[in-house]
């Protein structure tokens, strides 16, 4: 294949991918959308947990958590 046959089929794919990108936009757009919703509700959920679980009221660290869980079970 020459060089010229390659510039030839390598434009005419690039217009074809042009007047796809053009003809279904507003499809393309709508699922971005729907994708920036859907990581939105994702990134907000971890968040909260997050936090919750930051600043969550706990009292005292795990491990004394653990040892004072292993002490009533004991009683």
């Amino acid at each position: 294949m020459s060089n010229k046959t390659k510039w030839i089929v390598y434009g005419a794919l690039a217009l074809i991918a042009v007047l796809l990108v053009v003809i279904f936009s507003k499809n393309i757009w709508n699922w971005f959308e729907n994708i920036l919703v859907d990581l939105l509700i994702y990134l907000i959920v971890f968040g909260v947990g997050w936090l919750l679980g930051r600043f969550g009221a706990r009292r005292g660290s795990r491990e004394e958590q653990t040892v004072r869980g292993f002490t009533e079970a004991q009683k």
